[in-house]
């Protein structure tokens, strides 16, 4: 009888610690939620509707300001026609504000020249515009945000697919046998190499598909082109995340969050595009739709 107790509370013990699975009501809702999300991070004060402007910098000295005089020319009416100059030596950058500007670095007004690394930017602004440098390999580039993009002033959302469970799918992990990195080249023609851990394995309506994944921290990172970029999705793909696999290596990954890249909403970012081994076959159609600015 001890023995008959002590095995009924074990199994007892293990269903209450076994995870209840997901409804297909709350799978849908966790859906919405991520969809709401997603348009917040869009909207947020350096979300790529507002994104107004990328420009590569020259080696040396250059102007920046509203005026056509400037080098670098931002939005009309949004900062003085000379707001300053910006040097660039190497990969340090020096910016320094005209005697009748005050711009901010992190918060903090910047009354003489500003010294930093190109990959240590700090956040600039000044009124309805934000700015920070980024580098590309050998190329450094000043990004603009602008509170007032045609883009963002007349954004009305994203059209979706209606959500189809049947493009949730599970999927294993195959490791590579040693450490890897592939190739990926960006809209400007340069090649990142991105560690990947491994090709997810999975099965999408009676077919066989595999994606290869990039080591994105703490999820997994999908570049993915499919038959609907020709017609209803963005020509260049779309990105997908998953979880990391558990420990029998397997993951959800769910078509239904495949979402647009940067370079849908704008010319003025440096997307990644799908690899060759991750361009399937099929139409996936759910998850966001080719976004069309408003006229």
């Amino acid at each position: 009888m001890k023995n008959l107790a002590f095995g009924i509370f074990v199994l007892l013990l293990l269903f209450g610690c076994t995870e209840r699975p997901q409804s297909k009501e709350e799978i849908k809702k966790e859906i919405e939620e991520w969809h709401e999300n997603r348009l917040a991070s869009l909207k947020s004060p350096q979300g790529w509707l507002k994104l107004a402007g990328l420009f590569w910098l020259d080696e040396g000295s250059q102007t920046f300001g509203a005026g056509e005089e400037a080098n670098i020319v931002f939005p009309d009416g949004s900062i003085n026609e000379i707001a300053g100059s910006i040097t660039l030596e190497g990969e340090l950058i020096t910016i320094e504000p005209s005697d009748d500007v005050e711009f901010y670095a992190d918060g903090n007004i910047v009354t003489s020249p500003l010294h930093f690394h190109r990959d240590e930017s700090p956040e600039f602004s000044y009124g309805r515009l934000t700015w920070t440098f980024l580098s590309r390999d050998e190329l450094t580039g000043l990004r603009l945000y602008d509170e007032q993009s045609y883009v963002y002033t007349s954004f009305a959302g994203i059209e979706r697919f209606p959500v189809d469970l049947n493009y949730r799918v599970k999927a294993v992990l195959r490791p590579h046998a040693e450490p890897t990195s592939i190739p990926v080249v960006n809209i400007l023609g340069q090649t990142n190499y991105n560690d990947s851990p491994g090709i997810l394995e999975f099965n999408l309506k009676g077919e066989q598909y595999q994606l290869t994944a990039i080591d994105s921290g703490e999820r997994l990172f999908l570049i993915i082109g499919d038959l609907t970029n020709r017609t209803s999705t963005f020509q260049g793909g779309r990105f997908l995340y998953v979880d990391n696999p558990g420990p029998n290596g397997t993951v959800i990954v769910d078509f239904n969050m495949a979402y647009n890249p940067p370079c849908a909403f704008s010319d003025y970012t440096t997307c990644p595009i799908p690899p060759s081994e991750n361009r399937l076959d099929v139409a996936i159609e759910v998850g966001e739709k080719r976004y069309i600015t408003a006229e």
